[in-house]
């Protein structure tokens, strides 16, 4: 990890494209990260990434032909393929989370909050390898889905429509290493490192122990819809306080 912020960013030109990142460098890199090379992965989501649009909406015809497909089938019984789906893709949350995580902290904790929605991540570095790896790996993820059809298991309006979007967003956002999309990669990888950990846990048999919340589902309804209430309000004057131009009233002649 850099010891010191010497410069605040840097200039990547490449495919008559231009990224300005935080020159963070990380002080080794991993095998996996070694074949890495920034313009070939810039080239390929530049020339590919509308072909995200096909992908999800095969995907979304898919999983409508599938559970068409299992109506009059019984469920299958996939634990051993469960537990190795969820555990190889745990396994990877964990490690985009590690490493991705360095640059992160390095962003927000020590080049600041504005850095971070600001600046992309270095495209030479493992973070850029981390965030097209998050990028590609919304394919596998369509795989989620696949086992819960088999399972016969619901499968709700949010569960595709996330699955479908979120790969479009995240190729388009590969192209230029939307800097906002350094808070989405990393959230979504420490997430996904404990969602894929519970359920390769799960897919064996085993069950977490409930506990005791001291906790209404009345006060949680009135505490979210207030709360609602205040991040609408607070949009509203943050738009009309700073985003809306206001008109320059005409200076009063006085004799």
């Amino acid at each position: 990890m850099s010891a010191e912020v010497t410069e605040r960013f840097k200039v990547w030109t490449g495919n008559n494209e231009t990224i300005i990142y935080s020159p963070f460098e990380y002080d080794s890199t991993w095998l996996i990260e070694s074949w890495w090379d920034d313009l070939t992965m810039h080239t390929f989501f530049k020339n590919h990434w509308f072909k995200s649009v096909y992908l999800s909406a095969a995907y979304v015809i898919a999983t409508n032909l599938l559970t068409r497909y299992m109506e009059p089938r019984k469920p299958k019984s996939m634990r051993p393929l469960l537990l190795l789906w969820n555990g190889i893709l745990a396994v990877f949350s964990i490690m985009g989370t590690w490493r991705f995580g360095i640059e992160f902290y390095d962003a927000v904790f020590r080049r600041g909050f504005i850095d971070s929605i600001c600046l992309a991540v270095n495209p030479r570095s493992p973070s850029a390898f981390w965030a097209c790896m998050f990028a590609l790996s919304k394919i596998a993820e369509f795989g989620d889905t696949m086992f819960l059809v088999l399972r016969k298991r619901p499968v709700i309006f949010l569960h595709w429509y996330h699955h479908a979007v979120v790969l479009i967003l995240s190729w388009h956002a590969a192209i230029e290493l939307t800097a906002p999309g350094r808070w989405f990669i990393f959230m979504n990888y420490l997430v996904h490192s404990i969602m894929y950990t519970y359920y390769a846990v799960t897919s064996v048999g085993y069950r977490l122990p409930k506990l005791m919340c001291q906790q209404s589902y009345d006060n949680l309804a009135l505490s979210f819809g207030i709360y609602a209430s205040f991040l609408i309000l607070f949009s509203s004057f943050f738009n009309n306080a700073y985003l809306v131009k206001k008109e320059s009233k005409p200076a009063v002649k006085t004799d």
